[in-house]
Order: structure tokens, then C-alpha cells, then sequence
């Protein structure tokens, strides 16, 4: 899953707004007792309300998971739908919708892996007393497969599901057509969740889709720990505590939501008090925000690191490209320490692999080093020698590569030109060509940069797409896109058989230890090809106003524990 990337902005319906100003906690006035006033004890004056104000720099796609995708949508889905369970950043599972994780243990699993049994909460309600079933689990898998409804993505529901079934109120049957490894992390769990369907059968019976259905832009009827009262794109979401939320009323009375342009107007909003818990925060911002003495700055891995990802497409990249010695010379070229320190305060680490700080990351690989002499030996080698300007040239085509990425960021941007200037030192020229969102990762019918091969090397914060799972078709000759396939998500040209049988045997791989092991095969292969340059990590980095208590995170599912959450 892209990080922080926002496909859709969806047009909401616009209720009255409200001065956000005054969202945080407001000062009880003083009451002046009159002179006749009784001698007797006064009345206790009641409790100052418990409100909190988070930002996130993105509005939610949609309050339906059937046409969402982006983080920040899921960051809101923890607060108001909930699934069968989260994850925490100790890979634990922690139960919401149902009674226990199924294991071959428990019967949960049937011993050929192809029948999973759920029991879902008693004690699970929607906001309006309506219990949750296994009806709304089904109705949800219904609603995904249905061709009237244009949802994000079918997958993995139309390549492992066979049949979803109600077998009572409380026990979903789910027959696979193969063996599944990621099912747990990614049926009705992250950003797939379960839908009322109480509230949204109606409106499919009348209008054979839910793409226009109200629920998508109000969530009226919800199950987690706190309902949507507001929503104003591009300004705000308000929220307020679920009285009937399973594990009791939060402790916040209410959680307003502000969105804001871009990472300054969120940074001058924290430092302004207009907001307390400010989202992904970058390494330059921490000691302005720490410098207050108003802020903490904890962090949650979740999976994602900045990568650089190359066109190996022999049809559109330059031709050094498809040339694995050019592509381990670049990741010597590029002194990744010496931006961590000096872009983003020192506070990431330097992968190894796409899996990094996961199990999955294989131990006995080492992340590329800064060793600009051994790039310039490998481009030797390769017979690109350097011209009389200083770039190297081969057979009279000149080593100048086309660097296509998003702008807008400041340390993003410093972050490119650093690369221009330290791939100079070796002789590769590197043409940078700014964009944005929309066109870059637009698909191939729509004839994004990427998807079409414009370019030669580019980055990204990405990870693995079901964190904790390892699983990912990023790097399959299958997906990547032609005409007949305009989705595919290989961009990138890879197509190696080995990876491909790895891949292939790890996604059915349900022993969790032969799994790992798969994949410690994968990242050396990956790494021997240098199929990616790792650049740095990209943990979750929050900003928490130290008027704030029992405030916590986690990288899987960022705001699950967002019902613990209080005021001092």
C-alpha cells in the first residue's frame, strides 16, 4: 500500500462548519455567588468536557472501505469501524469484532486450511443497538464482488474466497479455493472492514450500487469506539465518544480531526496549540516541536522505508538500467548515513531490505555501503567511461538518467538534489523531473509516468501491503501492466523467475518458519540484482501535547488504541 497517498478525494456533504479554533478545552468561568445566596454547600460544578484535536494532512477518501485505500482513511476507520482485529507493534493480535484469532489449535482452521470459521462478539453493537453479525460480514463480501459497485480493489477476495457463509448469527464460514497465508491480515482487517447491513442493503436494493450512498460521506451508523458527528472536506471531521463502544465509553468525550494542506500548516498548528497530536512527523521537525517543551515525538514501526525504485524495462529505461553492476554502482554512489544525519536529524536507520525490522528481513545481508570508488570500478566495468564533461558514456549514449518524483516536500526535495550531486561524483548525470501525485501513479491506461516506464529511477515511503504480512506483487512478472492488464502494479520491469516461484510458494506457505525463510530468500535475491535501492526507514513519527495522557500508537494499526486516550 502506497503510503500517504491520497488516489480519490471524494466529494462529501458539506454540514455547517465550525470555528476549530476553540476545538481544544476552554477555561470553566468563574460563577459569582450573590450575597443572599444560601449558606448551605454549593453544588459541584459538572466536569470539563475531554476534547482532544488530532491533524492529518489528507481528508478520508470514504467513510465505506469498499472505496478506500490511503492511510489516512485508515487512521479514521480505527476510530469509528472496527475490524476483526488490530495488530500491535508487537505483532499481537488484539481482538475487537471477534472472539479469537482461528488456529488449527482452537478448530478455528480446518486441517486441509481451506475452511475458516469466525465467531464474532455478543457483545459487538452498531451505534443504533443493532447487533454486528455474521450477516454484515457476508453482506460485505457481497458488496466487494458485486459488479454495481466500483470498489478500490476485489483482491484477495477474488482469488482465494470461494464462499462466504452465515452458518448463525455470531459464525462466518469462509471456504477458500487455496491455501492462504495472509488471510488474517487482510480479511475485514486494516483498511477492509465489516459494513452495516441493516443501513446499506436498502440502498442496494433500490439502486443496485452503494457508490452513491449517503453512508459513504456521513458513516451515520457506525461500530467503533467513537461515531462521525461532522465531516467538512478539507477542514475538519468531529467525533464523539461511542456509548455503546464494546470495551465502554472512551475517555475523551470528543476527537476533532483537522486536515491541513501540507506538513508547515500542520507544524504551525501543533506549535500554535490549535492542535495536539500532529501525524507523521518528518526528522527536521522533531527538535522544533521537542524545543517547545509542549511536545513528545514517540514513533511506531509499521513496515515502510524510502526506497529508490528503477525502470528495468528494457522497451523505456536508459539502457544501463538492465545492467545490475550500474544498478549496485548507483547504491554505492549515494551516502544514505550522511542524509539521515544531516536532512532528518539522525533519526532513521539504513535498510537492507524492502522487509526491514520485520522477520522477514534477512539477517545475513548488510545494507549497501557508501563506497563511491567501488561505483566508479563497477561503471568500469560495465564500459561506461567517463567523457571529457565528466559524465560517463557507452557506444555513444550518455549515462543520464531521468529522476521522477513528487514534489513539494522541502526535505523531500534537498533529499533529490543531495542524490544529483553525489551520483555527479561517479560520473551519472540525473536529470530531476518534478511531478505530482495525480499523474506519476495514475495506471497505465491512464498513462501515469511510472506505469508507462517515463522515467529511470524514482521514490517513494512504501511497505509491506497487509503490515505484518510480508506479501506484495509489486515484484511479479504478472502484474506488470500492458494494455490487456492497465492495473498491473509492476512498474518497475522486474520479471525474474526465481523471484516469481518464491513468491508464489511463500503466499500458500503456512508454516509461519518455512515462510520466513522464503522470504530470506527473496531479499538476497533482490539484493544480490540490487532490484531497489533502500534508502532509509519511515516509521510513524506523532507529535503528543504533554497536556495529553495514555496516548499511544501503533504502526499497524495507528490509532487502535485511541479509546485509551485521556487528558490530564
Amino acid at each position: 500500500m502506497m503510503r500517504k497517498s491520497s488516489w480519490l478525494v471524494l466529494s462529501v456533504l458539506v454540514i455547517t462548519s465550525m470555528a476549530l479554533s476553540s476545538c481544544g478545552p476552554q477555561p470553566t468561568p468563574a460563577v459569582e455567588v450573590p450575597a443572599e445566596a444560601p449558606t448551605t454547600a454549593p453544588t459541584s460544578a459538572p466536569a470539563a468536557a475531554k476534547e482532544a484535536t488530532l491533524s492529518l494532512t489528507s481528508n478520508p477518501e470514504s467513510m465505506n472501505p469498499l472505496y478506500a485505500s490511503t492511510w489516512y482513511t485508515e487512521c479514521v476507520f480505527d476510530l469509528i469501524l472496527l475490524p476483526l482485529w488490530n495488530i500491535d507493534d508487537q505483532g499481537q493480535y488484539q481482538m475487537e469484532l471477534a472472539q479469537e484469532l482461528p488456529t488449527l489449535q482452537n478448530g478455528g482452521i480446518s486441517a486441509d486450511g481451506l475452511t475458516i470459521t469466525l465467531k464474532f462478539r455478543d457483545d459487538a453493537n452498531w451505534s443504533d443497538g443493532t447487533p454486528v453479525t455474521a450477516d454484515d460480514a457476508v453482506f460485505t463480501y457481497d458488496m466487494t464482488m458485486s459488479d454495481g459497485n466500483g470498489v478500490f480493489s476485489r483482491y484477495p477476495f477474488d482469488t482465494y474466497v470461494e464462499s462466504m457463509t452465515a452458518v448463525d448469527p455470531k459464525t462466518l464460514e469462509i471456504k477458500l479455493s487455496s491455501p492462504y497465508a495472509d488471510w488474517s491480515t487482510s480479511f475485514f482487517t486494516g483498511i477492509s472492514r465489516v459494513l452495516p447491513k441493516h443501513v446499506l442493503q436498502p440502498v442496494f436494493d433500490q439502486e443496485g450500487t452503494l457508490d452513491n450512498a449517503q453512508w459513504n460521506r456521513t458513516a451515520n451508523i457506525v461500530n467503533g469506539p467513537f461515531t462521525l458527528t461532522e465531516f467538512v472536506s478539507d477542514d475538519h471531521l468531529t467525533l464523539a465518544a461511542n456509548e455503546g463502544y464494546w470495551r465502554g465509553r472512551p475517555k475523551l468525550d470528543t476527537l476533532f480531526i483537522r486536515i491541513f494542506a501540507d506538513d508547515a500548516a500542520q507544524l504551525a498548528a501543533l506549535q500554535s496549540g490549535q492542535s495536539d497530536i500532529g501525524s507523521y512527523i518528518v526528522g527536521d521537525q522533531i527538535p522544533t516541536l521537542e524545543a517547545t517543551g509542549m511536545f513528545e515525538t514517540p514513533t511506531s514501526a509499521n513496515g515502510y522505508i524510502v526506497t529508490i525504485f528503477m525502470n528495468m524495462d528494457p522497451k523505456t529505461a536508459h539502457p544501463a538500467m538492465t545492467d545490475p553492476n550500474v544498478r549496485r554502482a548507483l547504491a554505492l554512489a549515494i551516502d544514505r548515513q550522511l542524509i539521515i544525519d544531516q536532512i532528518y536529524n539522525g533519526i532513521y536507520t539504513i535498510p537492507a531490505t524492502y522487509w526491514d525490522d520485520t522477520v522477514y528481513d534477512n539477517p545475513d545481508l548488510e545494507p549497501y555501503p557508501f563506497d563511491p570508488e567501488g561505483a566508479k570500478a563497477l561503471l568500469d566495468e560495465a564500459g561506461w567511461t567517463v567523457g571529457t564533461d565528466g559524465v560517463r558514456e557507452k557506444n555513444g549514449t550518455i549515462l543520464s538518467l531521468r529522476y521522477v518524483y513528487i514534489s513539494g516536500d522541502d526535505t523531500t526535495d534537498t533529499m533529490v538534489v543531495t542524490f544529483q550531486q553525489m551520483l555527479a561524483d561517479v560520473g551519472v548525470k540525473l536529470d530531476i523531473i518534478q511531478n505530482t501525485q495525480e499523474v506519476l501513479w495514475a495506471s497505465y491506461g491512464d498513462k501515469g509516468e511510472l506505469a508507462i516506464g517515463n522515467y529511470d529511477l524514482t521514490q517513494w515511503s512504501d511497505g509491506m501491503w497487509y503490515f505484518p504480512s510480508p506479501s506484495t506483487s509489486y515484484f511479479l512478472c504478472s502484474e506488470i501492466p500492458s494494455a490487456d492488464y492497465p492495473t498491473g502494479y509492476n512498474w518497475f520491469g522486474i520479471c525474474d523467475p526465481a523471484l516469481e516461484e518464491l513468491f508464489a510458494v511463500a503466499d500458500i506457505e503456512v508454516d509461519p518458519n518455512k515462510r520466513i525463510d522464503d522470504y530470506h530468500q527473496i531479499g538476497k535475491i533482490m539484493y544480490d540484482q540490487t532490484y531497489i535501492i533502500p534508502i532509509r526507514s519511515d516509521p510513524d513519527v506523532w507529535a503528543v501535547n504533554t497536556r495529553l495522557k495514555d496516548v499511544t500508537f501503533s504502526g499497524v494499526d495507528p490509532l487502535m488504541f485511541a479509546y485509551q486516550w485521556d487528558v490530564k
